[in-house]
């Protein structure tokens, strides 16, 4: 994707025609490899990479830094976009972000992760933990992402917020890579 320039003087129209760019590219650099993860024997890896989106979008809807304010973005984020009473936000916070993104394990053993195995999300297990299925989730993610850029396109504010979020700290692109070659 070509980096566009958006000045912070710009009409919300000029804004729009970037966003309806950047959307495209999200979904195949972040929504992409989760789709083909989740249904794999790697859907380990599909967990991931979902709480990095979520992650990732809560910085967006945050758009201040979230330096010491990742808690509060994260779970304010799963508060306002994924499906209400759905998920309980400080523990995905705690049990997939901090758990599984930082230390490989669910923490606080509040979720027990499976795939292909739709009929357990959400349920309780002889543990009493809450099984998360990976389509299911992801599907939840999605239509939070999809509520999300929405309201991005009607909320000016918003559509601030993640632009001021994308110019501080930008998004993954494939770019002209040149090697310097060096004499032997």
């Amino acid at each position: 994707m070509t980096t566009i320039e958006i000045r912070a003087d710009s009409p919300h129209s000029h804004k729009l025609i970037w966003f309806r760019r950047f959307r495209p590219h999200f979904d195949e650099w972040v929504f992409g490899p989760i789709n083909r993860l989740v249904p794999s024997q790697d859907a380990l890896a599909s967990f991931i990479l979902m709480a990095c989106a979520i992650d990732y979008m809560a910085g967006f809807w945050w758009g201040k830094s979230t330096k010491n304010r990742n808690k509060a973005a994260y779970i304010g984020f799963i508060d306002t976009y994924f499906p209400p009473g759905r998920y309980e936000s400080k523990a995905l916070y705690d049990s997939l972000r901090n758990g599984l993104v930082h230390m490989f394990t669910v923490q606080g053993m509040k979720y027990a992760l499976t795939h292909n195995h739709p009929e357990f999300h959400l349920s309780i297990d002889q543990g009493n933990q809450i099984i998360l299925n990976a389509a299911d989730f992801r599907d939840d993610l999605l239509a939070a992402k999809q509520r999300y850029f929405a309201e991005v396109e009607i909320k000016p504010e918003l559509m601030d917020k993640l632009l001021e979020r994308y110019r501080r700290d930008g998004f993954m692109g494939l770019g002209a890579i040149q090697i310097q070659h060096q004499a032997g």
